[in-house]
């Protein structure tokens, strides 16, 4: 296995996605090192994890003010985990698509005009909490697949991880 999923949470995952063979396939491929995708952790607020999940948000967005991940670390094809914020992993999705910008900040209502459909941010305050910051990721996902409650213990608070 590429990294510290626990072997527990990694055959709950591989448990939970034998309906779904393609999936399934996805997940095995990338644990034997036969896959080119990398594997992410994504930390999610409701209600942008029930969003994904149903697919009304088709493209998570991460605004920072450093070049952290998922900056420049996603690429099509790429799988994510999505996890609950203080709670277990619900699913997974499919990256079909991910831009990693330096942002102007003039850029800001620019980037809100032609992606909010697809965002689907109504938080009024987001934007005005993410004026000063100076880079964004911007990750189209697709084919998302839920998974029963599979607790995923962590001990840091980054909300993107890069698990390899």
């Amino acid at each position: 296995m590429k990294t510290s999923i626990p072997p527990t949470v990694w055959q709950a995952i591989l448990s939970a996605t034998i309906a779904h063979s393609a999936w399934h396939e996805r997940l095995q491929a990338w644990c034997e090192g036969r896959s080119a995708a990398t594997l992410h952790l994504a930390i999610l607020r409701e209600p942008y994890l029930s969003r994904i999940l149903a697919g009304r948000k088709r493209i998570e967005s991460r605004f920072r003010r450093d070049r952290r991940a998922p900056f420049g670390q996603v690429k099509v094809g790429d799988l994510v985990l999505l996890k609950r914020a203080g709670g277990p992993l619900a699913g997974l999705a499919l990256v079909t698509d991910a831009i990693s910008r330096e942002l102007i900040p003039t850029e800001m209502d620019e980037l809100r005009a032609a992606y909010a459909t697809d965002l689907v941010i109504d938080d009024p305050q987001f934007w005005t909490l993410h004026a000063q910051d100076c880079y964004v990721t911007l990750i189209w996902l697709d084919d998302t697949y839920p998974l029963p409650a599979i607790p995923f213990p962590r001990r840091d608070r980054r909300g993107w991880v890069v698990m390899g």
